[in-house]
């Protein structure tokens, strides 16, 4: 199956070094694993803060990146749901394990078969590059960190509601946050969001019940009178952004959220970073942070559920899409510049680079 006879890789020589184009040995996949063939590689904001700050980076060099779409090209040992030359979509692990064969930014990587999803013609490389870290973020977020049970993902064609859970998703537009009103929705939730006026109509469509603008200086009341309207208190929450402006106001949401005389259910915050020293941590909410790395490992369980018997199946019947794609020229090559253009920020999209066939 192998076209390419070289591995081509975008190199972390250093802790806050420039990525610099290198050879690398094309990597032999080994028990539960897959050697892939890229085709895009998408950029996620933990790629320019491992490559500036040295997070989650064991040794130099190294080879960062998570969210990749490819080509099989070998399987090893034990591996049954995969073959040469089906297309798909994997998430890397080389940033739990500190292996650069797993990393993504490179032309062969080998990932674990239980991260993996076989994708349909219809959906492109690099649609597909854009949702490995928001798949297994939502997926920890909503069935490890917050609890849902997992059969209510399971059971999406049969799901209902008897609870009416609300959930606040604060960056409903960001590539995670996407994936999370996807997935509260498959769930049987009730999702509420936030996001840039111009991205509104794309939430909703992701299946948000209401959309509040971020930067209204009455967001709080604006969501807890949709929360009021459509009849279900908002009693969940992930914080897509977590900094020290957002969190303060999605604590207030849990906490000013009416759930009904009597009731006892926990109002949850669920963070992508740490809560901040310099907030004060709300008395009336739980706040638990998202590491969504746990996928890799500890709940390796829901990985393969999602990735391997849902996701596939969701992707053809239009339940789950794709973030919309930015497409940064040049191959490999252009990974800096992708990586530069992340951390000034984007919004809305997810930033892609395309590898040669």
């Amino acid at each position: 199956m192998t076209k390419s006879v070289s591995n081509l890789a975008a190199v972390l020589p250093s802790p806050g070094s420039a990525l610099d184009i290198q050879e690398r040995k094309i990597p032999s996949p080994g028990p539960g694993e897959i050697l892939i063939r890229n085709r895009a590689l998408a950029i996620n904001p933990m790629d320019w803060k491992r490559q500036l700050y040295g997070f989650a980076v064991s040794s130099y060099p190294a080879v960062l990146g998570t969210d990749l779409a490819g080509v099989v090209d070998q399987v090893g040992p034990g591996v049954t749901l995969f073959q040469p030359g089906d297309r798909v979509l994997a998430s890397a692990a080389g940033f739990l394990t500190g292996n650069s064969d797993q990393g993504a930014f490179q032309t062969y990587t080998t990932v674990m078969d239980a991260l993996a999803t076989k994708v349909l013609d219809k959906i492109t490389f690099s649609e597909a590059a854009t949702l490995p870290a928001a798949v297994s973020t939502a997926t920890i977020a909503l069935f490890d960190v917050l609890g849902l049970p997992i059969s209510d993902l399971e059971n999406t064609a049969t799901s209902t509601n008897p609870t009416k859970t609300g959930i606040l998703v604060w960056g409903g537009a960001s590539s995670t946050g996407s994936a999370v009103v996807q997935f509260a929705r498959l769930a049987g939730l009730v999702v509420f969001a936030t996001a840039s006026p111009q991205h509104h109509d794309r939430v909703r469509a992701l299946g948000a019940t209401a959309v509040v603008d971020y930067r209204s200086p009455t967001v709080v009341e604006d969501l807890l009178a949709a929360a009021r309207e459509a009849g279900t208190p908002i009693t969940l929450a992930l914080d897509a952004i977590s900094t020290e402006e957002t969190l303060p106001l999605v604590a207030r949401v849990l906490a000013e959220s009416e759930d009904g005389p009597g009731s006892d259910r926990k109002k949850i915050l669920a963070t992508l970073l740490p809560w901040p020293d310099t907030v004060a941590r709300p008395e009336s909410v739980q706040v638990l942070w998202v590491a969504g790395q746990r996928i890799w490992k500890e709940r390796i369980d829901l990985g393969r559920l999602v990735f391997n018997k849902l996701l596939g199946k969701w992707l053809e019947t239009g339940e789950v899409v794709p973030a919309k794609v930015q497409v940064v020229d040049g191959g490999l090559s252009s990974l800096q510049a992708g990586m530069d253009e992340v951390r000034k920020g984007v919004s809305g999209v997810k930033v892609v680079v395309e590898l040669d066939e």
